[in-house]
């Protein structure tokens, strides 16, 4: 039986049946047996789930001849697949569409429709029927694949331009990068390493020289410094020279905000109140400047935040609880930084239009407040009206995109003291949900997303420190 995993707010549901207790395999899969409860968990950061009570059909349609399981009007178990377009209701196989009610919380419904006795055609969203709806977040059991010692960032890009994502791992203990080139089915192959300099931190993706393969560059915490490696056009990277960064940079990100034929990178250097502005020429970065930020600023991001068509700095600066913003002249140049406080040491942050009024709104992760904040943007350059959103215990990895397919931006985060993934579904409106949560593996510190398996629907992948893996979570609609 194939087994999939579906998010409810707050709890931990498994569909199908558990044959043990938690399982790691550096290249296995991660399973758990839930312990079963009579009151429903209300907390994940609690470590409490509850574990789904299956109950057999309670009737079956009555004949005298065999009903062949799988098919129209015949028994099914909640959870398993019927034929074609059907699904599991109430114990029978019946059409998805018109269909109401629920099959032992197995299944939603589509939001906006009615689950009384009126039948609008909408299509059920179920885990596992293969029929990706609006809404609809379902994963299968997050896969561990072993990287280099303590990983605390992690991310996607096609390498070797096979039209498959690959995975990158920065690992701190190791002092190295590891790389897996992706198949495209969310399965990946051997591994490989590059070396790196002290602690390295961060990473980032940029095309350097303008050949449309990505290069990388590593930020290194301890030696203060860039490593970086040039694609040959075919995922083999080549170590160049490192160069000077800030003191300890912490987070990259990477950007063309010269409009010239070049990324830039942009370094949040967490030992000295500064991001690194590194101006490509394609060739290299011969004139890196400096933009000052707050105290020990943690995450850093590039958007148009002012509207002027023009690429702004954003930062997180964890030790003054701020949001930092300096706005770009378009050449490659920024203003002095204005700051908008978040109402917590804010850890990571991402820029999205979460409201849906044509403005950039930030999104923070504050570890300390198991929470994130969500702060609106005035499109002037500026973030108000911070307002948190519980996300699970100790939030640290943060993707803000759509998961489920229903246009509207969603917030995923790392939640390093359970070992789960959280999504927090948007409304569309400057609105988040509840926190849905899927296990992955310990520690998780970083966040990526990407089509894995290239079904259409976003996958996640996360940098787990304490066991030294990456874990991969494949969307299983």
């Amino acid at each position: 039986m194939v087994w999939y995993t579906r998010a409810v707010a707050m709890a931990l549901v498994l569909v199908g049946c558990s044959s043990g207790g938690r399982d790691e395999d550096t290249d296995g899969v991660l399973t758990s047996t839930v312990p079963s409860s009579s009151t429903v968990a209300t907390d994940v950061s609690a470590g409490t789930t509850e574990a789904p009570t299956t109950e057999p059909p309670t009737s079956a349609p009555a004949t005298t001849e065999v009903c062949p399981v799988g098919t129209l009007d015949c028994p099914c178990l909640p959870g398993e697949l019927c034929d074609g377009s059907l699904v599991c209701v109430e114990g029978a196989c019946v059409e998805a569409t018109g269909t109401t009610g629920s099959t032992s919380g197995a299944t939603t419904v589509e939001p906006g429709t009615s689950t009384g006795d009126d039948t609008t055609g909408a299509v059920m969203a179920m885990c596992g029927d293969m029929m990706p709806a609006p809404g609809e977040l379902c994963y299968a059991p997050a896969k561990a694949l072993g990287m280099g010692a303590g990983p605390v960032a992690v991310a996607l890009t096609d390498l070797n331009k096979d039209g498959h994502l690959d995975i990158v791992s920065v690992n701190n203990t190791s002092n190295n990068l590891t790389i897996r080139l992706g198949e495209g089915t969310g399965a990946f192959k051997a591994l490989s390493a590059l070396a790196a300099g002290m602690g390295p931190y961060a990473i980032a993706t940029p095309d350097i020289n303008n050949d449309t393969a990505p290069d990388l560059v590593a930020g290194n915490y301890g030696s203060s410094n860039l490593s970086i490696y040039l694609n040959n056009g075919v995922g083999m990277m080549i170590g160049q020279p490192a160069i000077a960064a800030g003191m300890n940079p912490r987070a990259m990100a990477t950007a063309n905000v010269n409009k010239d034929d070049y990324d830039d990178i942009f370094v949040a250097n967490w030992g000295g109140a500064d991001v690194g502005v590194f101006i490509g020429d394609g060739i290299g970065y011969p004139n890196p400047a400096a933009v000052g930020a707050g105290t020990n600023p943690s995450s850093v991001a590039i958007g148009d935040v002012n509207g002027d068509g023009k690429l702004d700095l954003a930062v997180a600066n964890y030790g003054a609880s701020t949001i930092g913003v300096s706005l770009g002249n378009g050449l490659g140049n920024f203003g002095p930084a204005t700051a908008s406080p978040v109402g917590g040491q804010g850890y990571n942050l991402a820029l999205a239009d979460i409201s849906g009024d044509g403005k950039l709104d930030a999104v923070v992760t504050v570890p300390a407040q198991n929470s994130v904040y969500l702060l609106q943007g005035n499109g002037l350059g500026g973030f108000g009206g911070a307002i948190p959103y519980p996300s699970g215990m100790d939030p640290l990895g943060l993707v803000v995109v759509d998961l489920t397919g229903d246009g509207d931006v969603d917030v995923g985060v790392t939640n390093r003291a359970t070992g789960m993934v959280s999504v927090l579904q948007g409304d569309g409106a400057g609105g988040l949900g509840a926190p849905e949560s899927f296990m992955v593996g310990m520690m998780p510190f970083a966040l990526a997303a990407g089509d894995l398996n290239e079904d259409g629907v976003p996958d996640l992948v996360t940098a787990n420190n304490g066991d030294s893996t990456v874990s991969v979570l494949v969307s299983a609609p």
